[in-house]
Order: C-alpha cells, then structure tokens, then sequence
C-alpha cells in the first residue's frame, strides 16, 4: 500500500496505523502474511497495540491476531 505521508515500505507503527484505517483487503495481505508468519513478534505486537483503537480494519486484525497465536489461522 502506498502510504500517503510516508516514503518507505516497512511495517512501522505508522504505516499499520494506515493500513488498519485505510487499507482495504488487498493492503491486508502483506501484513496478514507477517503476522501469520511470527504471531508473537514485533509486527504483530504492534497491530495489536494498534487494534485497541477504532480503526477500520482494527476488529478483522484482532480475529488474524488471536487466530495465528492459537494456530488456527
């Protein structure tokens, strides 16, 4: 997802923020795909920081979230 106030690419607090409030499914891949892949790491850590706020795509990253900790995602 091209992110409107930033210039890189990488999963920062920021570009979450804007994915979780902004991005539709497509922009979800990418990070559905690293948190999957590390469920306790800082990526998810992160979104999960991040889903405490009323975002958009807060409630689907809570389910992804708890999902891949469970392995059932």
């Amino acid at each position: 997802m091209k992110h409107r106030h930033l210039t890189h690419e990488a999963f920062t607090l920021a570009a979450i923020e804007d994915i979780l409030a902004r991005g539709r499914m497509p922009d979800w891949v990418p990070l559905i795909t690293a948190i999957r892949n590390d469920p306790y790491g800082e990526v998810a850590d992160k979104t999960r920081l991040l889903c405490e706020r009323p975002l958009y795509g807060a409630p689907v990253f809570r389910r992804v979230i708890a999902a891949a900790r469970t392995g059932s995602g």
